[in-house]
């Protein structure tokens, strides 16, 4: 005598199915995952003016032009030596976007001497809260009124 199968033949679904289903729920769930993180080419300008300072830190805000419109604020330090590091908030109609930079002065002594160097997104809030990225950063100092004319060229993934 035959064992009798547990399930019938006639409900058991063919492997061709299964594989086509499995291949199709793959395809969703990396089409979904790929769709929540959206990257994008960033270029801005921002014309800042001086708030105030603490120490070797100078506060200056404005408007941000360009990729990410809106008002960005920047710690930016400067202890009269070549190199410049700064922190940063850009905020957006659609959250915020945090980071800090890294440059050099080209000619420390000008009275208004051009940097170049590199900067980081670190986080963010509302759309932007998973936002990372980096690129390039450029700008100038004005030492006289401490202003700011600032300008970045990267991407940004959230």
């Amino acid at each position: 005598m035959t064992p009798r199968p547990l399930i019938p033949a006639r409900t058991l679904i063919p492997a061709r199915i299964v594989r086509a289903l499995a291949l199709t729920t793959l395809t969703l769930l990396l089409a979904a995952a790929i769709a929540g993180a959206a990257q994008l080419s960033v270029r801005d300008e921002g014309h800042l003016r001086y708030v105030t300072s603490y120490g070797s830190q100078l506060i200056d805000e404005g408007p941000a032009r360009g990729t990410m419109p809106g008002k960005v604020r920047v710690w930016f330090v400067y202890n009269g030596e070549p190199n410049v590091g700064a922190r940063f908030t850009i905020y957006g109609r659609d959250g915020t976007i945090s980071g800090r930079g890294r440059a050099r002065l080209s000619s420390p002594t000008s009275l208004t001497p051009s940097f170049r160097g590199a900067f980081a997104i670190t986080g963010g809030s509302g759309r932007y809260s998973r936002a990372r990225g980096g690129g390039e950063l450029y700008g100038v100092f004005m030492r006289h009124g401490y202003g700011l004319i600032v300008q970045t060229i990267g991407t940004l993934r959230y």
